[in-house]
């Protein structure tokens, strides 16, 4: 027994030894930290995403220029906040700082609208932030930004009138090229149908319809607060349809665009854009002597006057213009609203001995209305 047990004890201990079992030994990290906080139960995002918002401003239904003006608004608001959360309290920060920089009222309104209406649209895409980037707080910032920095900026561009309107055309047909006749017309157009500089570039030669009476109609298929396509029409006086009518003959225009480069003597085939217009209104005013400062928009503020001038009222001028509320040709006609009230007929004298000039301003303002009922 005992060499048995010797012989089994050899022959264990000539075995290879076992390998040692393999121990692995998992380390947890911590997740990288972000620069946000992290999203609630429900997928709720803390905060605007400044990101997805200018995504989904692409895709909402407004004119091309607010969607611009938002989109850099929200670029220059998200530089200035360096990484930090957009929260209402730092909207307000941001208002404090724009008028400490001497910046004007609407800067200060077009950044709050910038950033509720991001925040609109992330809402309807499905992506309400936790926390409102624009409340209470920015809301009493931009009323001390309207209250104490009233009169700030560069203000009002200066209207330009029918008078206006008819010496810039005339200078510009003086040239008797392409580009004079053309200027002629795109200014006689803009100014009677109250087109805004948009309006104006989007116009197509089957948007023109010229009348047996000498005058002519213009539609506008879309604008700034027709998002929807339902179109509006607009009475063109026979002295400025003349003028269109000239141009459509000399450029040879029968389809597309209506106004269109015209470098030379050449008529090109492209669309005249809203910069050009701008430069148009701009040079053409300077040529007709007028020094004071205009833009593209002069044109759409000075008939507005013209009509209120002539005693047009201001839910007239608002159908006429295709404005979508009265508060704004509210603002530029104010000094002729005030000029013909009550305090201006019994004080100003304009209540004696004033029947014929009451008949004149009443038959143009007739003529006007039944303009416009005929154009709808």
């Amino acid at each position: 027994m005992k060499l048995i047990s010797r012989l089994l004890r050899r022959m264990r201990d000539a075995r290879a030894p076992a390998e040692p079992p393999l121990v692995l030994f998992v380390v947890l990290a911590d997740p990288p930290r972000s620069t946000m906080a992290a999203a609630p139960p429900g997928g709720t995002p803390p905060h605007l995403d400044f990101e997805l918002a200018i995504r989904l401003l692409d895709g909402a239904a407004m004119a091309e220029n607010t969607r611009r003006a938002y989109v850099g608004q929200l670029r220059r608001y998200e530089a200035w906040l360096d990484g930090r959360p957009p929260t209402d309290s730092l909207l307000g920060d941001y208002l404090d700082t724009l008028f400490d920089k001497g910046r004007s009222t609407r800067s200060g309104e077009l950044a709050v609208a910038a950033v509720k209406r991001a925040a609109l649209e992330s809402v309807r895409a499905g992506h309400e932030p936790a926390e409102s980037p624009a409340g209470q707080l920015a809301a009493q910032r931009l009323e001390r930004f309207r209250r104490e920095g009233a009169g700030r900026g560069r203000g009002q561009a200066g209207p330009l009138d029918w008078e206006d309107a008819d010496s810039m055309s005339k200078c510009a047909a003086a040239d008797e090229d392409p580009r004079g006749i053309r200027d002629a017309a795109l200014i006689g157009v803009a100014s009677d149908a109250l087109l805004r500089v948009s309006e104006a570039s989007a116009l197509d030669a089957g948007d023109v319809s010229l009348q047996d009476d000498g005058s002519a109609r213009v539609t506008i298929r879309r604008g700034k607060t027709d998002q929807h396509g339902e179109g509006a029409v607009r009475y063109v006086s026979p002295p400025v349809a003349e003028r269109l009518r000239k141009w459509m003959d000399i450029a040879g225009i029968e389809s597309g665009p209506l106004f269109r480069p015209a470098p030379g003597r050449r008529v090109g085939e492209g669309r005249l854009g809203a910069t050009a217009i701008r430069a148009v209104v701009k040079r053409r005013a300077a040529q007709a002597g007028i020094a004071r400062r205009v833009s593209g928009h002069s044109l759409r503020v000075g008939a507005a006057q013209s009509l209120a001038e002539n005693q047009v009222s201001l839910p007239e001028v608002q159908r006429a213009g295709g404005w979508k509320s009265p508060s704004m040709p509210g603002y530029y006609v104010r000094n002729q609203e005030a000029s013909r009230g009550a305090v201006a007929r019994l004080r100003g004298g304009h209540g004696k001995g004033g029947a014929k000039k009451f008949l004149k301003a009443l038959v143009i303002r007739e003529t006007v209305v039944l303009a416009s009922i005929n154009a709808s």
